[in-house]
């Protein structure tokens, strides 16, 4: 995933942090600032978000917007959760696990848009960290691809096109054409729609999975903001696609 307008995006970095046997440490700095000044910034966040929280507390685990050391025109997100670390000499970490922080640089003047993107950032980290089974796999890859993932994710509304293939759910790289054969969703984040167009094959049981699968996707990325419409063809939606020059083949 590639960020077509990086001078554009709301987030200007990220910075991944992990509490280990010798205190919390930057596992990886993608941002352009200085790296005493993440560390410093990291254990500021780790230490405002509390050490000793509960893992399996329903409070958000989002704070900020907080100051950014060494800088006046920047501030940050801190999203933390707990991984296993079963690698750990610390018994209190191998029982609880490490705390893991995912810190989302951004600039001040910005603060009005990261607002109304963070009912979106929160639900996204949370399902995306849930994916990461041990500390082992927070690398600089990984963060690369989150903060690529992020930035895709509160960029301008666009059109998401996916389909459904042995119950799985698969985006298009290229939105430039959709396979008529295919169980088609698209999100318009413009309008705040998703519309699903099964096959006419399609048995109502398995239009029926689907649509709880959309409702899940709803709820994971957009907080259960879309309305959700079910479509009996590519026609009625035809000045949608005509804008975004999408063609069915």
């Amino acid at each position: 995933m590639v960020d077509l307008h990086p001078d554009k995006s709301l987030i200007k970095g990220l910075i991944v942090t992990v509490v280990g046997d010798s205190g919390p440490d930057v596992i990886a700095n993608l941002s352009d600032i200085p790296e005493d000044n993440a560390l410093i910034t990291a254990l500021h966040l780790v230490s405002l978000a509390g050490l000793e929280e509960d893992n399996d507390s329903d409070a958000s685990k989002m704070i900020g917007p907080l100051p950014v050391k060494g800088t006046s025109d920047l501030k940050s997100l801190y999203y933390s959760e707990f991984i296993k670390a079963s690698g750990a000499q610390d018994e209190r970490l191998i029982e609880h696990g490490s705390k893991v922080g995912i810190v989302l640089i951004f600039e001040t003047d910005q603060l009005p848009e990261i607002r109304r993107a963070s009912g979106l950032i929160e639900p996204y980290l949370k399902l995306y960290l849930s994916r990461i089974k041990e500390t082992a796999e927070l690398t600089l890859d990984f963060a690369t691809k989150l903060k690529n993932h992020i930035i895709d994710l509160v960029a301008r509304p666009r059109l998401r096109i996916f389909w459904i293939e042995d119950k799985k759910l698969y985006e298009y790289n290229d939105t430039g054409f959709i396979k008529s054969t295919h169980d088609v969703i698209l999100i318009d984040e413009e309008d705040k729609r998703i519309y699903i167009l099964p096959q006419k094959e399609t048995s109502p049981f398995i239009t029926n999975q689907i649509r709880n699968r959309v409702n899940e996707l709803n709820f994971e990325i957009y907080q259960g903001g879309y309305a959700v419409v079910k479509l009996e063809s590519f026609a009625e939606i035809e000045l949608l696609l005509k804008k975004h020059d999408i063609k069915v083949t």
